[in-house]
């Protein structure tokens, strides 16, 4: 095989693995960049380190694919700092950074630290490539990494402050893994018997309700949620992070539960007998800090990440698998059954009262205008394929509870970061393309 550079390296990989844009800082990888002319990769340069991050995890989140973004050594902590959002998140980013060399370490060299540890806890796999012959196996790993299990941001560091270690030439394979570049890369799916088990406890409740999760969302599970929902006759509530799984003026769409939500979703969970967390880690802002619903009530969870069955709330029912491949087994396993109409009439008047409240608020003339009537316009205003991205805080509540969202749109928010939105969001002209 014949030697070739880290940077020509790269370059194909990316290709191999469809990757149509890259966000960076320069200076970095000036080689690899060089060497993507053709390619049919756009290279974005952002103003900030974060904003370059931002960029990516937009890409990653709405195209449920691994977005890169890249800053030279002296701009690694920075990145770092920005990898929270997506890490909250479980977006699929994969950051490369520049990194001290051996033959300058300690000498004092112009802005340099040891980045590498500032990656730790906010990625699901941190690497140094300390030579070029490390770099295809190591960029494997990233891809698997992001992609896999519960999705996440993950970091190489190329050794040098603008990654020279990638101009050293080597006898590389060019062997790629395209599976790993979508996400989920992998669908598992639990024990059939576990299947049966929930279906049970699913078709002897009463008083059910769904809360879809993030999960849902980035497993493409969206339909079967519904599906589920509609064979049963089951009121859907979701996380934020989850918001418009369900179209929110379907007959059974409750609304965004615990923080930065509809009241009336939180009604419908306090009192049913069966709470079934899809793709949700069942953390403080979906339950209301574990008040939503009470203590005791009869949980059932299906997440990918086994870790998570049942850290919040003890399970009478766990199911372990893909959201979207789980779901469908579920279905296969339920017969279709009369909906408790007591029930869904309970869950409606909520949300009929919730919308009558807000009503005269969202008509309101007042001057300054309302929050309300601001999301009544921007609802309005909203295309059929819209893709809405908010930030954190006072954003994300007022989009969440109070912005309608209709089939086929999509909403994306912050994670934790002020900021995120604006350079996170897609643009109609063909700049990203937010295709899965």
């Amino acid at each position: 095989m014949p030697l070739m550079t880290g940077s020509r390296y790269f370059a194909e990989a990316l290709e191999a693995y469809g990757v149509s844009h890259v966000f960076l800082v320069p200076t970095i990888l000036t080689h690899a960049l060089a060497e993507m002319e053709g390619r049919h990769i756009t290279r974005v340069t952002a103003h900030a380190e974060k904003a370059a991050v931002y960029m990516a995890d937009g890409y990653a989140r709405a195209g449920r694919r691994p977005g890169i973004c890249m800053a030279q050594g002296i701009g690694a902590a920075n990145l770092a700092a920005g990898l929270r959002d997506p890490y909250l998140a479980c977006s699929p980013v994969i950051a490369i950074t520049g990194g001290r060399s051996p033959e300058s370490r300690f000498k004092h060299k112009y802005q340099e630290v040891e980045d590498l540890p500032l990656f730790e806890p906010l990625t699901k796999f941190n690497a140094q490539v300390d030579v070029v012959e490390r770099l295809p196996d190591l960029l494997r790993q990233a891809f698997r990494s992001a992609t896999t299990g519960c999705p996440g941001p993950v970091h190489l560091e190329i050794g040098g402050h603008v990654g020279e270690v990638a101009t050293q030439e080597a006898d590389l394979d060019r062997v790629f893994e395209p599976q790993f570049s979508c996400c989920p890369a992998v669908r598992p799916r639990p024990d059939p018997e576990q299947v049966k088990d929930a279906a049970r406890v699913l078709s002897e409740a009463e008083r059910p309700v769904i809360v879809a999760g993030g999960g849902v969302v980035r497993s493409g599970a969206q339909p079967e949620v519904v599906e589920l929902a509609d064979m049963l006759g089951i009121p859907v509530a979701t996380a934020l992070n989850a918001k418009g799984t369900i179209a929110e003026n379907h007959r059974l769409s409750v609304g965004v539960a615990g923080w930065y939500s509809r009241r009336c979703a939180n009604e419908v969970i306090r009192e049913a007998d069966l709470v079934f967390y899809i793709g949700s880690h069942t953390g403080s802002q979906v339950t209301d800090s574990w008040r939503v619903p009470p203590q005791g009530t009869p949980v059932m969870q299906l997440d990918i990440a086994p870790e998570e069955l049942g850290r919040n709330y003890p399970n009478v029912a766990s199911l372990c698998g893909d959201a979207k491949a789980t779901l469908r087994q579920l279905i296969e396993a339920l017969s279709p059954r009369e909906p408790n109409q007591e029930w869904l009439d309970r869950a409606a008047g909520f949300v009929d009262k919730w919308r009558s409240e807000v009503q005269s608020r969202r008509d309101a003339e007042a001057a300054p205008m309302r929050p309300e009537r601001i999301a009544k316009e921007v609802e309005a205003f909203l295309p059929t394929d819209a893709v809405l991205l908010s930030d954190t805080g006072h954003a994300s509540y007022w989009t969440g509870a109070h912005i309608e969202l209709r089939s086929q749109q999509t909403f994306l928010r912050a994670a934790g970061s002020l900021g995120w939105a604006l350079p996170a969001s897609p643009r109609r002209d063909g700049f990203l393309p937010w295709t899965a």
